[in-house]
Order: C-alpha cells, then structure tokens, then sequence
C-alpha cells in the first residue's frame, strides 16, 4: 500500500497500516512501488493530482490501473474505472465489487475491519451521505466475518491524545466564529497553533462537524493553515451543496454534504477570501 501522506495514528491498528509506504517521508520507495507494480488499485480519490508529490510517478507508470471511488468527475487517464458517486462510501462499492466477483467468502477478519473503517470515516461516523440502506446490510455481513465493531469504534473514537484534545479545546474556544447571518462557522488553525499542541495528523478529525450542532448553523468550514497553502474542509446539514461552494470558488470537490479543497495563500487571506465567498454563496432557512 502507498500513501502520499501520513494518516492517523488512530488506524495503526489495521492489517497492512505497519507496512504501508508514505510517499511524504519515502518518496524513492513509493516511486519504486509504482515502477515495479502490474497492476495499480486508486482508491477513494477521482483525479490523479489528488495524490500530491506521487502524480507524477503515477502518471507515467506502466501498470494497469483500477480507479474504485465515489466522487464526481472521475479521471479519464486510467484502464478500468468503478466510478458510482451515489455511494456513501468507497469500502461499500468494493465490497460491492467483491462480492460480485464471488469473492465474498474470502473476506476474513482483518478485511472486514479494514471496510468497515473505510464505511466509517467516509460517511462521517454514519452522520452524513449515509441513507443507503445497502450500507447498513453490508456492515451486518462483516458481523458475521468476524467485525468487532465496538473495538474499531474504541481505536477511532477512544484512542486520543491528551494533546489531541487540548487542541481541539483550543481551536473551538479561541479560533471558531459564527456568522449566524449566513447559518455559517468558520474554525481555523494556524501553524502557530499546530505547533503549541503538537499536531499529528488525524489530530483535527472531525472537529469540522462541530459547529453543525448548533441549530442555526447549517454550514461549517475549516481552514488548515500548511507550510505552502491553506487546506478548506467543507461541511453541511440539510440541502446546502459545500462541493458545490468547493467547485464554484476553489475549484474544489466532494460530496453533497462533505467536501474540500486547497488555496495557495495564507490562512489570513484565505480567510478573508472564504468570507467574500460566503456573502454570494450561502445556506438559507430553506436549506435545513
């Protein structure tokens, strides 16, 4: 498995995560990979430049290659492609795949936590895009291959760091604003602030859900100050489309309720520039 960048520490616990090439700190490893490889599996990402410092080598490698994924827009620069965007998550449609190929009985225990975790994550903890009720008769198939699904629920939700928690505290006491005009929050999170706290990735997992608990708050962003751009992470409740907000002004992408995308300024004036975007694009009492 090759990764571009790290991932949590809170999925070290998945069969395969010790041994995964990241891309970020073995650039030579995970190129080789790709070299090397006859066949390449893309999951979870539509465009190849969504994989970073390895779309490159991706790019020009020789293998053929599989795209399994959920977004709009999938690239044309792959051989075969499951592309199905009304799913709520990536693992349901290669479970799906699986299981048409009659390789159901083939899946063991570690696999079914590795799906189950995919169908977890990419739907928010089962809060957003997640009516399909195909998602809910698969996870109950995965009981039955031996998912402990308290377990993983324990290592991604009971497994924080104090400092982890520390931050997000901070983030939502200091850094959260509310423009209930516009049913909009806005979190942010400087390099400043990483720093205080010793960010790790993962560490903001899910703090962008936050400010939807509010009732008025239909809408919530959060921009992730990095050394070369500024990372936005979209959230809604309701009909508000965040890809579409995501497409329109940032050429960005997702999901009706979930998206992201990336502007190469400062937190400072990516702020300022969200803010411009909201007062033309924003949720309304007919939204919720």
């Amino acid at each position: 498995m090759v990764h571009p960048t790290d991932f949590p520490p809170s999925f070290g616990f998945l069969k395969g995560a010790d041994e995964a090439i990241i891309a970020k700190h073995q650039p030579e490893e995970a190129t080789q990979a790709l070299q090397e490889a006859e066949v390449i599996f893309l999951m979870d990402f539509n465009e190849l430049k969504r994989v970073e410092q390895l779309e490159s080598a991706l790019a020009s490698a020789t293998a053929f290659k599989v795209m399994i994924d959920h977004h709009l827009h999938p690239t044309s620069d792959v051989d075969l492609c499951f592309s199905y965007p009304e799913k709520p998550a990536t693992c349901l449609l290669l479970f799906e795949i699986i299981e048409a190929l009659g390789y159901k009985e083939y899946i063991d225990q570690a696999m079914a936590e590795c799906l189950y975790t995919g169908m977890v994550t990419d739907t928010g903890g089962f809060s957003y895009n997640s009516q399909d009720p195909k998602l809910y008769t698969t996870i109950s198939e995965l009981l039955n291959c031996g998912l402990e699904k308290d377990r993983i629920s324990s290592y991604i939700n009971r497994s924080y760091s104090i400092d982890k928690i520390r931050l997000s505290a901070h983030l939502l006491d200091n850094n959260l604003t509310f423009y209930p005009q516009y049913h909009t929050a806005i979190i942010t999170m400087s390099q400043k602030d990483k720093r205080m706290f010793e960010y790790q990735v993962g560490d903001t997992e899910g703090l962008v859900n936050e400010p939807l608990a509010a009732k008025e708050i239909l809408f919530s962003i959060f921009l992730h100050e990095q050394s070369k751009y500024t990372k936005i992470s979209l959230r809604s409740k309701g009909s508000f489309p965040v890809n579409q907000f995501a497409k329109k002004f940032f050429n960005g992408g997702g999901h009706l309720n979930a998206a992201g995308a990336e502007v190469y300024a400062s937190l400072a004036e990516t702020t300022k520039i969200v803010l411009e975007a909201i007062k033309i694009m924003h949720p309304s009492h007919e939204d919720e």
